[in-house]
């Protein structure tokens, strides 16, 4: 995962997680410059080790 890459995950992490967002808003996949980036699944995987860190 590039530096992009990790701003954006952790970005909407923190908006799903803030309930600002839905995770069915963020976007599937992310083009940056010519690259698709998979980000909901990305996301998805955050928020579930943030939530295992925090319950640990």
């Amino acid at each position: 995962m590039n530096v992009i890459q990790k701003r954006l995950v952790n970005s909407y992490t923190t908006l799903v997680m803030a309930e600002v967002m839905t995770i069915e808003e963020v976007p599937e996949v992310r083009l940056i410059g010519s690259i698709e980036y998979p980000i909901r699944s990305e996301v998805e995987i955050e928020i579930a080790r943030r939530t295992i860190e925090i319950l640990g």
